[in-house]
């Protein structure tokens, strides 16, 4: 039994050559938020099949509060098989959904200095690695990594999950002046670190409320830091796409993501995590260019 996220995730079907305790190596752990070994209610049932290959052949929503599923794979590993992986994120961010545990995808999340958080978001190569890197190298707390979970409560947003490996560009060390300790590096030369610690997962469980919402567009060679306010639907609109990519299957795994379908009940909770941004992020929500230092420094700082 596996908490994904704050999602329980029953396994059956064979599993005696370490299928489960795949999902919580470090490449796992990079895109799947806050793996543990747990006894919680079941929300997605997972009957598993040894195999060579990847592949879902039955899914079944809904079924007395319970997605069901059954798959054939290898164990989940990165580069040779990571299907499963990513897999398992989908099912999750739809089990989460449902429970009103948004999983929004391409996000980061750090905790200022006066204990709130600042949610980034943004495409790929817009900053995200590097924020959460600089935080580290100020002995911030990370939240998140990679994707976000979030609840509403009175109409604030809440960070209350999320990935706990850092992967990022050793560059960022020798173009901002940092240093910052890690655990190994990847193939590609990227270095993981790994951000498991008893106070984020002390912060997490109370949740920790989004002062900021800011959407990245940063680089190494951008000047100064430039914000522009979003406001109403621009809100909506943004969030929205972050907010359902992993129920769509935008991130993709082979041989295709899974159609997944959108329930009334997931609908109610999208719904009311953007009816409560618009609420009480207006003005709070940005959109920021310019270099990552100083993006960093005026929305996490206050310099």
């Amino acid at each position: 039994m596996l908490s994904v996220g704050g999602v329980g995730v029953l396994f059956s079907g064979e599993l005696n050559d370490g299928f489960v305790e795949g999902f919580r190596n470090l490449f796992a752990r990079r895109y799947l938020p806050d793996v543990l070994r747990a006894e919680i209610k079941p929300d997605v049932l997972i009957e598993r099949f040894k195999g060579d290959s990847f592949r879902v052949f039955s899914a079944m929503y809904d079924v007395n509060g319970k997605d069901r599923y059954k798959l054939e794979s290898a164990v989940p590993s990165a580069y040779t098989n990571e299907a499963p992986v990513f897999f398992l994120l989908q099912a999750t961010a739809r089990a989460g959904a449902r429970k009103g545990r948004i999983f929004v995808t391409d996000s980061v999340s750090v905790v200022n200095p006066e204990g709130r958080a600042v949610l980034f978001v943004g495409y790929p190569h817009t900053g995200k690695s590097t924020m959460s890197a600089l935080a580290v190298s100020e002995g911030l707390d990370v939240l998140s990594t990679e994707n976000t979970v979030l609840d509403v409560r009175d109409e604030r947003l809440y960070v209350i999950g999320g990935t706990e490996v850092l992967v990022y560009d050793p560059k960022i060390e020798e173009i901002y002046g940092v240093s910052i300790d890690y655990d190994e590096t990847t193939r590609s030369g990227y270095r993981i670190v790994d951000l498991e610690s008893t106070e984020r997962r002390r912060l997490l469980k109370k949740g920790v409320e989004v002062e900021k919402i800011v959407v990245l567009h940063a680089s190494f060679g951008g000047g100064n830091a430039s914000f522009s306010p979003l406001r109403g639907r621009k809100i909506k609109k943004t969030l929205w796409y972050f907010a359902t990519s992993l129920l769509k299957g935008m991130d993709y795994y082979e041989p295709a993501p899974l159609y997944m379908p959108m329930s009334d009940e997931i609908n109610y909770n999208l719904n009311k995590l953007l009816d409560s941004a618009v609420e009480h992020y207006s003005g709070r929500m940005f959109e920021a260019f310019g270099n990552h230092r100083d993006v960093f420094r005026r929305t996490v700082l206050f310099t």
